[in-house]
């Protein structure tokens, strides 16, 4: 499902949106009952950190985190299972995703994360997964959605603090950027799961524009292409911008000096993450775990509530 959008004008461009649309109609609503909820935001942490180190495209990661939400979420798994569980999620999803010569290798994997994990358990997973989904694995995500939306995510009329845009090509790149962010955002809590990915996406549009002080918040080109209209985005993006400003807090409380805010000077430009990815150390969950009773002696009783930086704040 990796493939350049056409113009969202294009007719087959919105015969793609509108097959999209319906298939997430389609998927069952997760139940957010697992008993291993406590390790998503680690699982995750570590997806996104090996597909940037590996150049794996966000479609890649964004099904791969999907993957492993929606076999937990059906199937009782034990902690110790987890770390062959995410590793074969995020194979299977470079395989769908990713061209043949970009798809990690089991061995390298193994050597790089000195993990001791067997092939042939692998490949027993990896069968335990695609058959759980009867081998459909083509699920639409919030990253599938982002090229088509981004066409539209800036108008011919947009104001930029009450004023004209005098540089679209920078606002733009800006805009994209915040966009990525956010939808790194959605990946990591849990809170999104109850979200339709489309909706996470125009969400994470909406979002992005309120920080860069874009106006109108939401265009008639938005609502149409979207198919959302703003109330039903406000949910969404309250979530969204909650945890942006958790963000922030977070950030300027490691002693950073740097001033961050909406606004598209070139000072901003250079003290944030100009490639907008994740960054290069993530916190690791000590897997796997022989017994209940150890796993409890390393958990605490409550969930950390920090994230890491997720490379781009505004």
């Amino acid at each position: 499902m990796d493939f350049d959008w056409p113009g969202c004008k294009n007719d087959l461009a919105k015969d793609i949106h509108d097959t999209l649309k319906a298939r997430e109609n389609f998927m069952l609503r997760l139940t957010g009952s697992s008993k291993l909820m406590y390790w998503r935001r680690y699982l995750v942490d570590w997806l996104a950190l090996t597909c940037q180190k590996y150049r794996l495209n966000s479609n890649a990661q964004h099904l791969a985190v999907c993957l492993y939400d929606r076999f937990t979420d059906q199937f009782q798994l034990g902690v110790e299972d987890l770390q062959m569980l995410v590793l074969c999620c995020l194979l299977v999803a470079s395989k769908f995703e990713e061209r043949e010569e970009k798809i990690p290798k089991f061995k390298i994997l193994m050597d790089h994360l000195q993990w001791n994990l067997n092939a042939a358990e692998y490949m027993t997973m990896e069968i335990r997964l695609l058959s759980a989904f009867e081998w459909d694995i083509g699920f639409p995500t919030a990253s599938h959605f982002k090229e088509y939306y981004m066409q539209v995510a800036l108008g011919t009329r947009d104001l930029h603090a009450g004023q004209p845009l005098t540089n679209r090509e920078q606002v733009y790149m800006y805009l994209e950027k915040n966009v990525s962010y956010f939808l790194e955002v959605s990946l990591q809590d849990q809170a999104f799961l109850v979200f339709k990915p489309s909706l996470i996406t125009a969400s994470c549009v909406a979002a992005s524009r309120i920080c860069l002080h874009i106006a109108p918040t939401w265009t008639v080109e938005l609502h149409k292409v979207t198919n959302f209209a703003w109330h039903h985005l406000v949910p969404c993006i309250e979530i969204l911008l909650r945890l942006h400003d958790e963000d922030r807090r977070a950030m300027h409380g490691n002693g950073s000096s740097s001033h961050v805010s909406g606004s598209l000077s070139i000072a901003h430009q250079q003290v944030l993450n100009s490639t907008g990815s994740t960054p290069v150390t993530s916190p690791v969950p000590p897997l796997p775990f022989t017994s209940d009773n150890q796993r409890n002696q390393h958990m605490p009783t409550t969930i950390p509530t920090g994230r890491y930086n997720r490379g781009y704040l505004v």
